[in-house]
């Protein structure tokens, strides 16, 4: 008997995915960083200690519970981020079930914590790549908006993500017509203001959307992975500040001389595609330049940075946040780049109107 009979992906998936994956990764830095500043306080006594393995359990339950429950829209969000906030508690506390003396600092924990969102958001972005939603799925993902027609929450963008799922329904299908009368025939809600934290989010994306469209922008980021390069090149950087408390030393010892040997060699790599990169870039070649920088930076971010995770704990995030920032403003060069070579030979939209729009002059040489 097969346990899952024509299984039905969602279409937005991949979204509520990275809302667990964020919120995870969101609270184990909050963890570890309360624990540092309060020196690892013990809830408990008398023999007991309440983990914090305990409430990752109970924010799952929770978040499960949710989704059985509530039909509501906002659910499978809230599921999502509750989820992740417990599966953040559960992996943390990953020491003390790999090795024999329950040992919550031990070194290579962070590690592994960090290979395992490595490989959960690998896993997302493959996934998203191949999302894609056949009529029939695409009918069952319109008929899953309905609930929203009669609880009240069935607002514009609902209903234009219906009408755009049904479009992709195969139109002989009789469920198309009755379902695109159903939604004709609900009330549309009015939309509500943003809050004000979408508001100060979007202001945020605005300034810095800014940012990366001035003059001298791309100039300063080619510097700075230069100077990151550089830096890389003379020794690996090495944070001494510990967020992962006092080493104790229990637990399987790590080999800090392969370790450092595989974190030297995966950042000469690094900087050997920045060198590429830059050179490119001296020939005028931006496209390959930036595709050299970005490859040097995704080397880093999922080799090099495994290997500090290891040696260093979760000092290592200050690293891998820089990554990440060079990491996108990189990407953002690569796409107006890309906008800029594909613009119909050098004019844009509004000349090729104007073009359009403007009859042809004969030139002196077709005179009479």
């Amino acid at each position: 008997m097969r346990l899952i009979n024509n299984p039905v992906r969602r279409f937005d998936f991949v979204q509520k995915l990275e809302w667990f994956l964020l919120s995870a990764v969101t609270m184990i830095l909050i963890i570890r960083t309360q624990l540092w500043l309060t020196h690892y306080p013990q809830l408990g006594g008398g023999g007991l200690h309440i983990a914090h393995l305990l409430y990752g359990g109970l924010f799952m339950v929770i978040a499960i519970w949710l989704g059985q429950i509530y039909l509501n829209r906002w659910g499978r969000t809230v599921q999502a981020i509750l989820g992740g906030i417990g599966f953040g508690f559960f992996i943390d506390e990953l020491g003390k079930f790999i090795t024999e003396d329950n040992n919550y600092f031990f070194k290579p924990a962070a590690g592994i914590i960090y290979l395992i969102f490595i490989f959960m958001f690998l896993a997302i972005r493959e996934l998203s790549r191949r999302q894609s939603l056949d009529p029939r799925s695409a009918l069952a993902n319109a008929l899953s908006l309905l609930p929203g027609t009669a609880i009240g929450e069935y607002r514009k963008d609902e209903a234009e993500r219906a009408g755009r799922l049904l479009d992709m329904a195969d139109q002989s299908d009789p469920m198309v017509g009755k379902a695109r009368e159903m939604f004709r025939q609900a009330e549309v809600v009015p939309g509500r203001p943003p809050s004000r934290l979408t508001g100060t989010v979007n202001r945020i994306h605005g300034w810095i959307r800014g940012l990366t469209q001035r003059r001298h922008f791309e100039g300063i980021v080619i510097a700075v992975v230069i100077i990151w390069a550089l830096s890389s090149l003379s020794s690996v950087v090495a944070i001494d500040l510990d967020l992962g408390g006092v080493q104790d030393h229990q637990g399987p010892e790590v080999n800090s001389g392969v370790l450092g040997s595989l974190e030297s060699l995966s950042a000469l790599v690094s900087v050997v595609l920045v060198f590429i990169g830059a050179w490119a870039m001296v020939r005028r070649d931006h496209a390959r330049a930036y595709r050299y920088f970005g490859r040097a930076l995704l080397v880093s971010i999922l080799v090099t940075r495994v290997f500090v995770f290891i040696e260093s704990q979760f000092a290592a995030v200050f690293g891998l946040a820089l990554d990440l920032v060079l990491f996108a403003a990189i990407s953002e060069l690569a796409s107006q780049d890309e906008k800029t070579r594909f613009r119909f030979g050098g004019l844009g939209q509004a000349d090729l109107a104007e073009a359009g729009s403007t009859p042809e002059k004969p030139s002196r040489s077709q005179n009479p």
